[in-house]
Protein backbone atom coordinates (compact mmCIF):
# COMPACT_ATOMS: atom_id res chain seq x y z
CA UNK A 1 0.00 0.00 0.00
CA UNK A 2 1.71 3.54 -1.09
CA UNK A 3 1.71 5.93 1.74
CA UNK A 4 -1.52 8.09 0.27
CA UNK A 5 -3.42 5.32 -0.11
CA UNK A 6 -2.42 4.69 3.69
CA UNK A 7 -3.60 8.39 4.49
CA UNK A 8 -6.92 7.79 2.77
CA UNK A 9 -7.64 4.53 4.61
CA UNK A 10 -6.47 6.22 7.72
CA UNK A 11 -9.11 9.43 6.95
CA UNK A 12 -11.93 7.25 5.97
CA UNK A 13 -11.38 5.12 9.39
CA UNK A 14 -11.34 8.64 11.63
CA UNK A 15 -14.42 9.62 9.76
CA UNK A 16 -16.52 6.09 10.48
CA UNK A 17 -15.25 6.33 14.23
CA UNK A 18 -16.51 9.93 14.20
CA UNK A 19 -20.20 9.13 13.04
CA UNK A 20 -20.06 6.18 15.07
CA UNK A 21 -19.22 7.98 18.38
CA UNK A 22 -21.78 11.06 17.43
CA UNK A 23 -23.48 11.79 20.08
CA UNK A 24 -27.23 10.34 19.70
CA UNK A 25 -28.73 11.61 22.95
CA UNK A 26 -31.55 13.85 22.41
CA UNK A 27 -31.38 17.55 24.30
CA UNK A 28 -33.34 19.78 22.76
CA UNK A 29 -36.16 20.10 19.92
CA UNK A 30 -35.45 22.52 17.54
CA UNK A 31 -38.87 24.16 15.84
CA UNK A 32 -39.93 26.83 13.50
CA UNK A 33 -42.19 28.70 15.41
CA UNK A 34 -45.47 30.12 14.49
CA UNK A 35 -45.78 33.85 13.38
CA UNK A 36 -47.00 35.80 16.17
CA UNK A 37 -49.87 36.40 15.97
CA UNK A 38 -51.57 34.40 13.49
CA UNK A 39 -53.96 36.59 12.05
CA UNK A 40 -55.61 34.53 9.70
CA UNK A 41 -57.49 30.91 9.05
CA UNK A 42 -54.86 29.73 6.86
CA UNK A 43 -52.69 26.80 7.04
CA UNK A 44 -48.93 27.01 8.65
CA UNK A 45 -46.43 24.47 8.55
CA UNK A 46 -44.63 23.66 11.50
CA UNK A 47 -41.03 22.17 11.14
CA UNK A 48 -39.29 20.56 14.32
CA UNK A 49 -36.30 18.20 14.90
CA UNK A 50 -34.72 16.45 17.49
CA UNK A 51 -31.14 17.81 18.29
CA UNK A 52 -27.88 16.47 20.46
CA UNK A 53 -26.02 19.08 23.29
CA UNK A 54 -23.69 20.47 20.30
CA UNK A 55 -27.02 21.14 18.19
CA UNK A 56 -27.07 18.43 15.67
CA UNK A 57 -29.34 16.74 14.57
CA UNK A 58 -30.67 13.57 15.40
CA UNK A 59 -33.15 11.41 13.13
CA UNK A 60 -36.78 10.73 15.21
CA UNK A 61 -40.17 11.59 15.36
CA UNK A 62 -41.55 14.71 17.25
CA UNK A 63 -45.24 15.13 17.80
CA UNK A 64 -47.63 18.44 17.92
CA UNK A 65 -50.67 19.17 20.08
CA UNK A 66 -52.40 22.05 20.89
CA UNK A 67 -55.19 23.59 23.35
CA UNK A 68 -58.09 25.03 23.73
CA UNK A 69 -59.67 22.90 20.78
CA UNK A 70 -61.61 25.94 19.84
CA UNK A 71 -58.74 28.13 18.82
CA UNK A 72 -56.49 26.32 17.63
CA UNK A 73 -55.72 23.10 15.72
CA UNK A 74 -52.69 20.74 14.46
CA UNK A 75 -52.80 18.26 11.86
CA UNK A 76 -50.72 14.91 12.31
CA UNK A 77 -48.81 15.97 9.26
CA UNK A 78 -47.55 19.13 10.88
CA UNK A 79 -49.84 22.22 10.15
CA UNK A 80 -51.48 24.70 12.44
CA UNK A 81 -54.50 26.84 11.89
CA UNK A 82 -56.10 29.46 14.17
CA UNK A 83 -59.75 28.58 14.28
CA UNK A 84 -61.11 32.10 16.25
CA UNK A 85 -59.39 34.78 18.33
CA UNK A 86 -57.65 33.41 21.51
CA UNK A 87 -54.85 32.68 23.04
CA UNK A 88 -53.23 28.46 22.66
CA UNK A 89 -50.40 26.77 23.44
CA UNK A 90 -48.27 24.41 21.29
CA UNK A 91 -47.19 21.36 22.96
CA UNK A 92 -44.09 19.25 20.60
CA UNK A 93 -43.22 15.93 22.10
CA UNK A 94 -39.95 13.47 20.78
CA UNK A 95 -37.12 11.73 21.97
CA UNK A 96 -38.06 12.27 25.80
CA UNK A 97 -38.77 15.89 25.72
CA UNK A 98 -41.29 17.80 25.65
CA UNK A 99 -41.66 21.96 25.01
CA UNK A 100 -44.72 24.31 25.03
CA UNK A 101 -44.58 27.04 22.84
CA UNK A 102 -47.65 30.05 22.87
CA UNK A 103 -49.76 31.00 20.19
CA UNK A 104 -51.32 34.09 19.52
CA UNK A 105 -54.12 33.78 17.06
CA UNK A 106 -55.53 36.94 16.38
CA UNK A 107 -58.16 36.89 13.63
CA UNK A 108 -59.43 40.51 12.34
CA UNK A 109 -62.89 40.82 10.57
CA UNK A 110 -62.81 44.39 9.51
CA UNK A 111 -60.27 47.28 9.20
CA UNK A 112 -61.20 51.01 11.11
CA UNK A 113 -60.38 53.80 8.75
CA UNK A 114 -61.40 57.31 8.50
CA UNK A 115 -63.76 57.32 5.41
CA UNK A 116 -62.07 60.38 3.83
CA UNK A 117 -59.35 62.42 4.31
CA UNK A 118 -58.49 66.03 3.49
CA UNK A 119 -54.61 67.26 3.62
CA UNK A 120 -53.43 70.76 3.27
CA UNK A 121 -50.31 71.00 1.90
CA UNK A 122 -47.55 72.81 4.33
CA UNK A 123 -49.34 71.38 6.79
CA UNK A 124 -47.97 68.89 9.94
CA UNK A 125 -49.28 64.83 8.73
CA UNK A 126 -51.95 63.35 10.30
CA UNK A 127 -52.19 60.31 11.58
CA UNK A 128 -54.78 58.04 10.11
CA UNK A 129 -55.72 55.93 13.36
CA UNK A 130 -56.24 51.99 11.52
CA UNK A 131 -57.26 49.33 13.90
CA UNK A 132 -57.83 46.20 13.38
CA UNK A 133 -61.16 45.06 14.63
CA UNK A 134 -62.20 41.27 15.29
CA UNK A 135 -65.61 39.88 16.18
CA UNK A 136 -68.18 42.09 17.55
CA UNK A 137 -65.62 44.98 17.31
CA UNK A 138 -62.92 44.00 19.45
CA UNK A 139 -60.19 45.67 19.03
CA UNK A 140 -56.97 43.70 18.34
CA UNK A 141 -54.01 45.60 19.25
CA UNK A 142 -51.35 43.19 18.34
CA UNK A 143 -52.21 43.16 14.66
CA UNK A 144 -49.86 44.79 12.51
CA UNK A 145 -51.65 46.90 9.80
CA UNK A 146 -49.50 47.13 6.17
CA UNK A 147 -49.67 50.66 5.40
CA UNK A 148 -49.37 52.42 1.48
CA UNK A 149 -50.08 55.03 -0.90
CA UNK A 150 -52.05 54.14 -4.70
CA UNK A 151 -49.83 57.42 -5.02
CA UNK A 152 -46.75 58.81 -2.84
CA UNK A 153 -46.19 61.42 -5.28
CA UNK A 154 -49.53 63.33 -3.73
CA UNK A 155 -49.28 61.80 -0.15
CA UNK A 156 -46.83 59.52 1.49
CA UNK A 157 -47.47 56.90 4.00
CA UNK A 158 -45.27 56.54 7.13
CA UNK A 159 -46.48 54.19 9.30
CA UNK A 160 -50.07 55.20 10.47
CA UNK A 161 -49.41 58.91 9.51
CA UNK A 162 -50.41 60.14 5.79
CA UNK A 163 -48.05 63.43 5.03
CA UNK A 164 -49.11 65.56 2.00
CA UNK A 165 -47.06 65.99 -1.01
CA UNK A 166 -48.80 67.62 -3.85
CA UNK A 167 -52.21 68.82 -5.19
CA UNK A 168 -53.81 65.45 -6.03
CA UNK A 169 -55.68 62.45 -5.11
CA UNK A 170 -55.03 59.27 -3.63
CA UNK A 171 -56.34 56.18 -1.71
CA UNK A 172 -54.22 54.82 1.96
CA UNK A 173 -54.65 50.89 2.06
CA UNK A 174 -54.41 49.25 5.46
CA UNK A 175 -54.32 45.63 5.32
CA UNK A 176 -53.97 42.64 7.50
CA UNK A 177 -53.60 39.45 5.59
CA UNK A 178 -56.43 39.00 3.36
CA UNK A 179 -58.83 41.86 5.31
CA UNK A 180 -58.18 45.47 3.68
CA UNK A 181 -59.58 48.62 4.36
CA UNK A 182 -59.34 52.38 2.16
CA UNK A 183 -59.67 55.96 2.66
CA UNK A 184 -59.97 58.62 -0.53
CA UNK A 185 -57.55 61.22 0.44
CA UNK A 186 -57.75 64.74 -1.28
CA UNK A 187 -54.38 67.29 -1.23
CA UNK A 188 -55.43 70.86 -1.40
CA UNK A 189 -52.88 73.81 -1.39
CA UNK A 190 -54.54 76.39 0.79
CA UNK A 191 -54.06 79.94 -1.26
CA UNK A 192 -55.97 82.13 0.95
CA UNK A 193 -56.51 82.26 4.37
CA UNK A 194 -57.28 85.32 5.74
CA UNK A 195 -59.71 87.61 8.32
CA UNK A 196 -62.61 89.82 6.45
CA UNK A 197 -63.78 93.16 8.02
CA UNK A 198 -65.93 94.72 5.36
CA UNK A 199 -67.68 98.16 5.64
CA UNK A 200 -70.75 98.48 4.32
CA UNK A 201 -70.28 98.64 0.12
CA UNK A 202 -66.79 97.52 0.55
CA UNK A 203 -64.85 94.62 -1.11
CA UNK A 204 -62.20 92.65 -1.34
CA UNK A 205 -60.50 90.53 -4.85
CA UNK A 206 -58.00 88.00 -5.03
CA UNK A 207 -56.42 87.26 -8.88
CA UNK A 208 -56.09 83.15 -9.22
CA UNK A 209 -54.17 81.16 -12.01
CA UNK A 210 -55.16 78.48 -13.75
CA UNK A 211 -56.87 75.65 -11.27
CA UNK A 212 -59.37 74.38 -9.50
CA UNK A 213 -60.78 75.99 -6.70
CA UNK A 214 -63.08 75.45 -3.93
CA UNK A 215 -63.42 79.18 -1.40
CA UNK A 216 -65.34 79.00 1.35
CA UNK A 217 -66.14 82.29 3.31
CA UNK A 218 -68.02 82.76 6.50
CA UNK A 219 -69.26 86.32 8.11
CA UNK A 220 -71.03 88.02 10.78
CA UNK A 221 -73.00 91.20 10.86
CA UNK A 222 -71.71 93.95 13.44
CA UNK A 223 -75.75 93.83 14.11
CA UNK A 224 -78.08 91.08 14.56
CA UNK A 225 -79.43 91.19 11.02
CA UNK A 226 -79.39 88.73 7.88
CA UNK A 227 -77.20 90.53 6.07
CA UNK A 228 -74.03 88.62 4.17
CA UNK A 229 -71.78 88.72 1.12
CA UNK A 230 -71.92 88.29 -3.00
CA UNK A 231 -69.60 85.95 -4.41
CA UNK A 232 -68.54 87.08 -7.97
CA UNK A 233 -65.97 86.05 -10.90
CA UNK A 234 -64.50 87.84 -13.61
CA UNK A 235 -62.99 85.50 -16.19
CA UNK A 236 -63.80 82.36 -15.39
CA UNK A 237 -67.19 80.80 -16.48
CA UNK A 238 -68.43 80.05 -12.59
CA UNK A 239 -71.56 80.89 -11.26
CA UNK A 240 -71.46 84.32 -9.05
CA UNK A 241 -73.28 83.50 -5.34
CA UNK A 242 -75.91 85.57 -3.90
CA UNK A 243 -75.80 87.62 -0.63
CA UNK A 244 -74.79 85.26 1.82
CA UNK A 245 -73.26 84.85 5.55
CA UNK A 246 -71.68 81.49 4.45
CA UNK A 247 -70.78 80.87 0.75
CA UNK A 248 -69.91 77.57 -0.42
CA UNK A 249 -68.14 77.27 -4.20
CA UNK A 250 -66.24 76.14 -6.65
CA UNK A 251 -64.82 76.70 -10.08
CA UNK A 252 -62.41 76.24 -12.67
CA UNK A 253 -60.19 78.97 -13.46
CA UNK A 254 -59.11 78.42 -17.38
CA UNK A 255 -56.58 80.75 -17.73
CA UNK A 256 -56.78 83.45 -15.23
CA UNK A 257 -59.55 85.04 -13.04
CA UNK A 258 -60.62 87.39 -10.81
CA UNK A 259 -62.60 86.37 -7.59
CA UNK A 260 -64.30 89.49 -5.42
CA UNK A 261 -66.04 89.26 -1.96
CA UNK A 262 -68.62 91.88 -1.76
CA UNK A 263 -70.50 93.36 1.04
CA UNK A 264 -73.25 95.13 -0.82
CA UNK A 265 -74.40 98.69 0.06
CA UNK A 266 -77.80 98.54 2.09
CA UNK A 267 -80.24 100.99 2.62
CA UNK A 268 -79.54 103.27 5.69
CA UNK A 269 -77.57 102.75 8.26
CA UNK A 270 -75.02 100.32 6.97
CA UNK A 271 -73.51 96.94 8.15
CA UNK A 272 -70.12 96.01 8.96
CA UNK A 273 -69.24 92.62 8.72
CA UNK A 274 -66.60 90.46 10.13
CA UNK A 275 -65.36 86.93 9.44
CA UNK A 276 -62.92 84.59 7.00
CA UNK A 277 -62.14 83.91 3.96
CA UNK A 278 -60.54 80.39 2.64
CA UNK A 279 -59.40 79.76 -0.92
CA UNK A 280 -58.19 76.19 -2.06
CA UNK A 281 -56.70 75.12 -5.04
CA UNK A 282 -57.93 71.37 -5.14
CA UNK A 283 -57.56 68.32 -7.63
CA UNK A 284 -59.13 68.73 -11.00
CA UNK A 285 -62.33 67.55 -11.50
Amino acid sequence: MSPLQAGLCGASLVAALAVGCADRTPARIDFTAPPSPVIDLSLHPLAATLANAKGQALSGPVSWSASPAEVVEVSSTGTLRCLTTGDAALTLAGGGLSTTVPVQCRIPTEIAMPHELQLVLGSAPVALHARALGEGGRPLPEVPLQMTSSDPSVVEVQGDVAKPIAVGKAMVKAAAGPIGAVTPVEVVDRVVSERLELKDGAKRAWNLKRGAYRVEVDVKPSVQVSQGVTLSWAGATCENQPERQSQRSSCWVEDAATLTVENPRGYGVGVSLSGSVAVYRVPPP
